[in-house]
């Protein structure tokens, strides 16, 4: 057996892998898989080294995600005192209640992530655009829209209508969607709209403070 091949093996016997030899010696790894292809103590190595590895993956991930974790909960920590000095500086401006009360009603607060209001009046929705541009820093082309639409509405006419109403580019607006049911004749002229502020936790969070927040004023 060659010097190098002999010395190879006892790397190997250590528990060496492929890579470290590599890395050590400069041979090839087409060679070293030459060399053990046959070797069953080899194989008993390759397998132990793959466990190893798959538990310190798993490790370093749990780590990752623990900082990630800290650090999203720190995040969302700042955001809430934010929040709750963003109140005081609020709380007596006509939009910024207005607005919080139509969330307060029509709101979605259950969602962790999504922060829409859904109804069928076109004034809640304006104030509401109104609203989230003003104290949330949302522009107006960043608001999506969704619509329900009973089956005899006509969808062109509907859609046509919101945009008008609320300035919301077509772009803006989701596949629309129809009541399914019984009734199928509309009750309402142009559906049920809803105004998708925004889809970002921290978003909703702010504003689930400065609701626990207004019940204060009260």
């Amino acid at each position: 057996m060659r010097q190098d091949k002999q010395f190879v093996f006892e790397l190997r016997k250590q528990g060496k892998s492929y890579r470290e030899i590599q890395l050590e010696l400069g041979i090839s790894r087409s060679t070293l898989c030459d060399w053990f292809k046959n070797i069953e103590w080899s194989k008993h190595i390759k397998h132990k080294n793959n466990d190893n590895n798959v538990a310190l993956s798993k490790e370093r991930l749990e780590k990752l995600n623990h900082g990630r974790k800290i650090k999203l909960d720190l995040y969302y920590q700042n955001a809430e005192q934010e929040a709750e000095i963003e109140f005081e500086l609020f709380k007596n401006e006509p939009l910024f209640i207005a607005g919080l009360m139509i969330y307060a009603g029509e709101g979605d607060k259950r969602n962790r992530n999504n922060t829409r209001v859904s109804n069928s009046e076109f004034y809640l929705h304006q104030i509401t655009i109104k609203f989230a541009e003003k104290y949330l820093g949302i522009e107006r082309k960043m608001i999506k829209f969704g619509l329900l639409l009973y089956p005899d509405n006509d969808i062109k006419e509907c859609v046509n209508i919101w945009q008008k109403e609320l300035g919301i580019s077509i772009n803006n607006f989701h596949k629309v969607h129809t009541i399914q049911g019984k009734e199928t004749k509309r009750r309402l002229q142009y559906g049920v709209g809803s105004s998708i502020i925004s889809s970002k936790v921290v978003i909703k969070k702010k504003i689930l403070v400065w609701l626990e927040l207004s019940k204060t004023l009260f």
